[in-house]
């Protein structure tokens, strides 16, 4: 049986280096399994604005932002000069530093009701602690999330997906995960319901992408916050991606406070970062000042290279630029959607995220994904694998206008072909 290492397209890929035995270095020739399109990738080179150059030559309008994290463009001044100013002096330390703070400052006056905040190096690692946290406290094992949804790549996130998800996940771990349909809230009362005394957390994406990106819908998430009062559950929202549409967040559209919101991406200005805000009385069990702390650590967290670069972020992340962000996304998500209806897609999304899809009886299916990732590539437009659209604050109205030209143009091309 021949190997993943026998894939002769490999042999494509003119960066593709090999180890000593004749094996990728890296395993399949890829860093991270959300590279792979199905053919070997282009490399970046460099960015600018909202703009990418690979070394194919080739200039593209960067709509995948580095899987969203990108929200004002690659290499943005301000942020290129927070970074410099600060690592010049020193990378990371073992104690602590003084950006720290001035983040957490700038982060909860975003987030009204939530009053600590503790770093992590990802949001994969923010959801972990969070969940450790509300089982602390609680004294209670059992979680609950969506079908589908995504939460990072730990053990217990990957309970979402499917089996392949799914390998190499204890069953240990994975019998501890409730899942239920999103936006089915009968369905989420009776798994609370019938085991009262057993769930630590409600874990909810407020705009899932792996699920579908479609909103949570208000009598969702107010039913869930009210289950969670009611029977003890910590409710934790994670807006690792969904912090971009709004100023306080998205989950303050909904008229609800969560115990604990996870985020990432953004609030590190390009480098690497994770965090977890909560109320006081759940937080103040990692006070290691305190009695029996929750112990949690992480040698980069709280970097002070992250925490410059993601203050500044947050401080040019204002309304006007999330409000413009939003308003240029919304108009182009209905212009494209009413140009590929008639080939059975629509578009879905909200704000400054949005992501097409074919309509009932058409599977979309991964090779799909990637014929669209490379139908756009063909025509100047960078993608996320799963074909997500995250806009950047540089983006003008004309930038927008080419981008919604170019993506309808692919889109009109994976239908008929």
């Amino acid at each position: 049986m021949a190997s993943n290492n026998d894939n002769h397209s490999l042999n494509q890929d003119p960066q593709l280096r090999r180890g000593s035995k004749g094996f990728p270095l890296l395993p399949g020739g890829y860093g991270r399994s959300t590279y792979y399109l199905g053919a070997p990738t282009p490399y970046a080179v460099r960015g600018e604005g909202y703009k990418v150059w690979d070394d194919r030559g080739r200039e593209l309008i960067d709509a995948n932002n580095n899987f969203t994290t990108l929200i004002h463009g690659n290499a943005h001044p301000a942020l290129v000069e927070a970074a410099s100013r600060v690592i010049k002096n020193g990378s990371c330390w073992g104690i602590p530093n003084k950006q720290e703070w001035e983040h957490a400052e700038l982060l909860l006056a975003r987030l009204p009701g939530l009053d600590q905040v503790r770093y992590t190096n990802s949001g994969t690692e923010a959801v972990m602690t969070a969940v450790r946290v509300a089982r602390g406290v609680t004294g209670r094992d059992g979680i609950i999330m969506m079908q589908n949804g995504y939460h990072g790549s730990s053990d217990l996130a990957l309970c979402t997906g499917g089996p392949q998800y799914r390998r190499g996940v204890p069953a240990g771990v994975s019998n501890d995960v409730t899942l239920v349909a999103f936006n089915d809230l009968a369905a989420l009362e009776e798994a609370v319901a019938a085991r009262p005394d057993y769930f630590a957390a409600i874990i909810i994406d407020v705009l899932p992408n792996r699920a579908g990106l479609i909103a949570a819908t208000p009598e969702f998430i107010k039913g869930a916050r009210a289950l969670a009062s009611r029977y003890g559950v910590v409710l934790i929202i994670d807006e690792v991606i969904s912090l971009r549409l709004g100023f306080n967040g998205a989950c303050t559209e909904y008229g609800i406070t969560p115990d604990l919101l996870t985020t990432g991406k953004l609030i590190g200005g390009g480098f690497p970062v994770g965090a977890f805000a909560g109320r006081e009385e759940l937080m103040r069990h990692l006070d290691p000042t305190g009695p029996s702390p929750l112990p949690q650590a992480g040698t980069f967290s709280g970097n002070p290279v992250s925490m410059a670069a993601g203050a500044e972020s947050l401080r040019l992340l204002t309304p006007d630029a999330i409000g413009s962000m939003n308003a240029l996304g919304d108009e182009a998500r209905l212009a494209i959607a009413d140009r590929v209806d008639a080939l059975g897609w629509e578009v879905r999304g909200k704000g400054s995220l949005f992501r097409p899809f074919p309509k009932t009886g058409i599977a979309y299916t991964t090779e799909l994904q990637h014929r669209l990732w490379w139908a756009a590539y063909d025509r100047g437009v960078l993608l996320s694998p799963a074909n997500l659209i995250a806009l950047s604050s540089p983006m003008t109205q004309a930038v927008v206008n080419d981008l919604a030209d170019r993506l309808t143009d692919a889109i009109s091309f994976v239908a008929n072909n």
